[in-house]
């Protein structure tokens, strides 16, 4: 009884301990311009607080996403793909960044890709 007290024990920590880091991870666009996978170019805007950061899902409703990749990696801050999303992690100096990705997959079925470019503004 005592390991199955302690796995419990620990699934709950770790469990408090990703709701604690998710809700220090905030989305990083409130209301992001929506891509078709149509060879369309969307531009998204970021406000953060230095030293801090974001995470950012991609997938709308009716797609499916093949491919995410980082095309154009930014000046200041850390982006990173994570699935279908992209962690930003911005320097602890303010200023302004810029980072470019490709996403590729399939919207109603028909398939396709689309540019997301992303303008950060650390303060």
């Amino acid at each position: 009884m005592k390991i199955k007290a302690a796995a419990t024990s620990l699934c709950i920590f770790a469990g408090c301990w990703l709701q604690a880091y998710a809700a220090t991870a905030g989305e990083c666009v409130s209301r992001p311009e929506r891509f078709e996978l149509a060879s369309d170019t969307v531009y998204w805007t970021v406000s953060i607080p230095s030293g801090t950061e974001c995470l950012q899902g991609l997938r709308g409703k009716t797609q499916l996403l093949n491919e995410v990749k980082l095309v154009d990696a930014p000046s200041a801050g850390v982006a990173t793909i994570a699935g279908p999303s992209f962690r930003y992690q911005a320097s602890s100096i303010p200023g302004t960044d810029r980072f470019r990705v490709v996403v590729s997959g399939e919207n109603r079925r028909q398939r396709g890709s689309s540019i997301i470019i992303v303008d950060v503004t650390i303060r």
